[in-house]
């Protein structure tokens, strides 16, 4: 992939959110190699505010030392979100080419104490930008290689958590409509450095078995699930409330709206035949 055109250039340089929406359709190896060809001063803008599956995705199709590079440019809680979704081998990679100051001061912001949100937390997540229609998103959903859950949280450009909304409606929704205009906005989360204690004691577990795991400045960095801090404390009875409960409505949710919408997709293609006929 080559930028042989400046009117591409000119895009990545004055509109990165919008380019970082463009490349995220595309494979890691290409943007990589687009990467390549461009300075620093554009690919970080571009880099930053690509969803940080993708930014890490790219950084690990790149040559260790230009992709480490990178990291050093960029914020420390910005490069840290990246890093964590590199996977270890390319990790160890990247750290020989990071100066000891900078390795030091990423290692250290992931750190989180033992049975911690952040220590508990699952770092696959699936988030979506705010900005996207529902057709993007799904066309999104659709190239997610971890296993989708009920759950979909929106963020906004700076990575900020705004919201929620569930997969079946998503997928049952005007396809024009933008999520930020259809979220359950502030849904409940659990902050990263938040103990043991505070953790069994959420009442976010009433309602719900994931919940979202946020930085001070409420970066969405993580998930946590219920059964992962039943297997960290042994104890089954962590709240009074079972969030299987609702978690089996939301799952039943889902599946009435996808017959509703397979039954609509029949009726329309029935009643198409029946005009032909």
């Amino acid at each position: 992939m080559k930028v042989d055109n400046p009117v591409s250039s000119e895009f990545l340089s004055r509109h990165p959110s919008e380019a970082a929406r463009v490349l995220e359709h595309i494979s890691p190896e290409d943007v990589a190699a687009l990467f390549g060809q461009l300075s620093s001063e554009t690919i970080i803008p571009v880099l930053v505010a690509m969803l940080p599956d993708m930014a890490a995705a790219c950084l690990g199709k790149m040559e260790a030392h230009h992709a480490a590079k990178l990291l050093t440019e960029i914020s420390l809680p910005r490069a840290a979100h990246i890093y964590r979704q590199i996977s270890p081998t390319t990790q160890k990679e990247l750290s020989d080419h990071l100066s000891y100051k900078i390795r030091n001061r990423i290692h250290r912001f992931l750190d989180y104490a033992p049975l911690s949100a952040g220590d508990l937390m699952s770092h696959t997540v699936t988030m979506l930008f705010d900005e996207l229609t529902v057709a993007d998103a799904i066309r999104r959903i659709e190239r997610i290689r971890h296993t989708v859950s009920c759950e979909i949280f929106v963020i906004d450009s700076k990575h900020s958590l705004l919201g929620v909304i569930e997969l079946g409606r998503l997928f049952t929704s005007d396809h024009h409509k933008k999520l930020r205009d259809m979220i359950t906005k502030k849904p409940n989360s659990v902050s990263v450095n938040a103990n043991l204690e505070k953790l069994l004691t959420h009442s976010g577990w009433a309602t719900q078995h994931r919940l979202p795991v946020v930085e001070r400045d409420n970066t969405l960095v993580g998930v946590l699930d219920y059964t992962r801090l039943q297997e960290a404390t042994g104890d089954r009875t962590i709240s009074h409330h079972d969030p299987m409960e609702n978690l089996l409505s939301l799952a039943g949710l889902y599946w009435v709206s996808l017959i509703q919408l397979l039954d609509s997709v029949l009726s329309i293609a029935r009643t198409g035949k029946g005009e032909r006929r």
